[in-house]
């Protein structure tokens, strides 16, 4: 399993979000609060702004190396503000067959789209059931997924599914393609019979929209002992509020839900103080949109 962030508001150092925080991103690589591995197979982040060169399109930075060594992510966070960031951390199995490459590092992109997407979780069997996935994504998308892992190719499903991929695109249209590709999924591992237990929690983003899942099939059901994260629903929180940041010596969100115009969903909370963190519920989605300044937000029931 991996760790995973988004981040919609207002400009914001990526020194806060990956490095500052208590349990910021990069920390946990070696310490996660709530999944008892490391992360060591590489860690990637797309940001926007409206104030960069071509804004509707994301900077997108990935590498294979363990994330806390790598110094240009170190450099870059502490000169980049940011208005929206999608971040990952990938978790592998400690396997000499695992592929630890950058075509599987998250978060995936599709040049010339503008969403992107960052995946927690595993799809058991995706190997038996992969080709079954080429007739549900379109030609001109299946000919560019060059990652071997199941999130390649969910990426590659969720844009397949959208009317319009290049956008402009709301949170509707977002997650309406998720539920249809979860749909399939799910057809597809009965054809199989695919029963274990697996988890997608997605964290989609286009720098004006945020949509995070948190979803497992067949939740509980192990033919064998699961590698990793126990047998507990994958986590997922989110916080609201209008200043994001140190205060009185510790990181937090603070000003409340009402008016918020900033929202961080993360694997886990980033801060020692979690009483403004929610859960996501399962079988939901937290759906986020900017609207001039404030940003509308709803946790919606997922129909997959």
């Amino acid at each position: 399993m991996c760790r995973m962030l988004g981040y919609l508001g207002p400009p914001v150092l990526l020194d806060d979000l990956l490095y500052a925080p208590d349990s910021s991103l990069l920390k946990q690589t070696v310490d996660a609060q709530m999944l008892a591995m490391l992360n060591l197979a590489g860690f990637g982040f797309a940001a926007w702004d409206p104030d960069w060169p071509k804004p509707e399109a994301p900077l997108c930075y990935r590498n294979t190396q363990v994330a806390i060594f790598d110094r240009n992510v170190q450099a870059m966070a502490r000169k980049l503000q940011a208005r929206a960031v999608v971040a990952h951390l990938r978790g592998v199995p400690y396997r000499s067959d695992t592929q630890v490459n950058i075509e599987n590092v998250h978060p995936f992109h599709f040049e010339g789209l503008p969403i992107v997407m960052a995946h927690n979780g595993d799809l058991s069997g995706f190997q038996q059931m992969r080709f079954d996935l080429v007739e549900h994504i379109r030609p001109e998308f299946a000919r560019r997924i060059h990652g071997s892992a199941d999130s390649a190719w969910i990426y590659a499903m969720v844009v397949s599914a959208l009317e319009n991929p290049e956008g402009p695109l709301t949170t509707v249209e977002i997650l309406r393609a998720i539920e249809q590709t979860l749909t399939t999924l799910r057809k597809i591992r009965e054809r199989h019979g695919i029963h274990r237990s697996s988890s997608v929690n997605l964290i989609f983003g286009d720098g004006k929209n945020l949509v995070a899942t948190r979803f497992t099939f067949d939740f509980g059901r192990f033919d064998v002992a699961p590698f990793q994260g126990g047998i507990e629903f994958l986590s997922q929180w989110y916080t609201l509020g209008r200043d994001y940041g140190l205060h009185d010596g510790e990181w937090k969100m603070i000003g409340g839900p009402e008016g918020a115009d900033a929202v961080i969903v993360a694997s886990e909370p980033l801060t020692r103080d979690v009483a403004t963190w929610v859960e996501v519920p399962e079988y939901s989605a937290l759906c986020v949109t900017r609207d001039g300044g404030d940003l509308r937000g709803e946790v919606v029931t997922l129909d997959a």
